[in-house]
């Protein structure tokens, strides 16, 4: 079978359109010759001035080059002082480094790219479930419980009336009013409620308690004046601290503290003024009568009334000295004497006078005094007098 004539071998077959490798060579040597011509002809017009006008160029190059790199150079430092500048205003008013503020930055590029995946996830969703509706303009209905939707003529829901639940509603009530008629109840005059107690080592009787808090009769602990109850304790001068407190099921104690007598000293006159350790006079008589706390001997204050309080700098400074001691210390003093010099003589129980000096050598002698006593005490020393004055105690035996 003949082959076509596409399909036939072109070995040794000469193709018309190639050239002769003759032709070739001679087209070649055309070429150089016209160049070299050329060449001639240029050199022969003026060598020295294509020389001139090729480093002229050479120049104009580097020139601009060298100013090309000058701009750069110019362009890089302007740079660093824009981004020093930056990063000084942005340490100056957020407080970050420029590392941090990197850090931030690519935080808020995440958090940016997550919230539009999030949103692209959720629109596809909708898409999925209802074609054709906008993310932007479809609003999510929350789902009604079942049974409280009604279909109306055009198909759309309504949602149903929620009914009352009445017993509810009326134990609630139920459960105000009582409250009500159990607080009009139990404040009613003619109702004896609760039990009043008065608490603490006090003078105060019960009756008094009871017309300081208008406390009528039958008893009714709600209906006692509080406020005025404890404003009127407070302001005795026998009491020193008061306050209320219930007990169980229906007690109201009152809880009083009295003043204790720290001093007896005489007064202008014939009366003599039970002090407590703040200086109020708690007590008048014409004599004293008790032995519950020393008195002053050669010494006097101003006439004053009951719950009065002394403003006389030598008391004040012997109080002052008696409550830096030991209750057991204070329990020996039996008497403190003031001379004519305002020096200070204390008599313990066992007849031996202390000379401390004036009310303020005698804080200064306060360890002293204690040390001295206690060793009086443990070995049975007999003195004539004890000095505290001088820098190291004398004691006349």
């Amino acid at each position: 079978m003949k082959r076509p004539n596409w399909f036939q071998p072109k070995i040794g077959r000469k193709r018309p359109e190639s050239r002769q490798p003759g032709q070739e060579r001679t087209r070649r040597l055309s070429r150089d010759s016209s160049r070299q011509e050329g060449d001639g002809s240029s050199s022969s017009r003026n060598p020295s001035e294509g020389h001139r006008e090729t480093s002229t160029f050479r120049q104009e190059m580097r020139a601009a080059r060298l100013r090309q790199e000058q701009r750069r150079k110019e362009e890089q430092e302007r740079q660093k002082e824009r981004e020093k500048v930056r990063q000084e205003a942005q340490a100056y008013i957020y407080g970050r480094t420029e590392e941090a503020e990197r850090k931030a930055l690519e935080d808020r590029a995440v958090g940016r790219e997550t919230f539009r995946l999030r949103q692209e996830q959720k629109a596809e969703a909708l898409e999925q479930k209802e074609p054709g509706t906008s993310r932007f303009r479809r609003r999510k209905k929350a789902a009604a419980p079942a049974g409280s939707e009604k279909t109306g003529k055009k198909g759309t829901r309504r949602r149903g009336k929620r009914r009352l639940n009445w017993p509810r509603v009326l134990l609630l009530l139920g459960s105000v009013a009582l409250l009500i008629a159990s607080y009009v109840t139990l404040h009613q005059p003619w109702l004896a409620f609760g039990r009043l107690e008065v608490t603490g080592n006090t003078v105060v009787t019960l009756d008094e308690v009871k017309e300081m808090g208008d406390a009528g009769d039958p008893l009714n602990i709600f209906n006692i004046n509080r406020k005025k109850l404890l404003t009127s304790l407070r302001s005795d001068y026998r009491v020193e601290k008061a306050d209320l407190a219930l007990g169980w099921p229906n007690i109201l104690r009152v809880v009083i503290t009295d003043r204790q007598p720290a001093l007896y000293v005489a007064m202008e006159g014939t009366q003599y003024a039970k002090l407590d350790p703040t200086g109020h006079i708690i007590g008048l008589a014409d004599g004293i009568t008790g032995g519950d706390a020393p008195f002053v001997s050669g010494w006097h204050i101003a006439q004053g009334e009951l719950g009065d309080m002394t403003e006389d700098e030598e008391i004040q400074g012997i109080l002052s000295f008696l409550r830096k001691l030991d209750p057991e210390l204070k329990e020996r003093i039996m008497e403190i004497h003031v001379d004519e010099n305002k020096s200070l003589k204390i008599y313990l129980h066992n007849g031996i006078p202390v000379i401390l000096g004036t009310y303020e050598n005698a804080q200064s002698k306060l360890k002293t005094f204690k040390a001295i006593c206690q060793e009086l005490e443990a070995k049975k020393i007999k003195a004539q007098y004890i000095d505290l004055t001088y820098e190291k105690p004398y004691i006349k035996l």
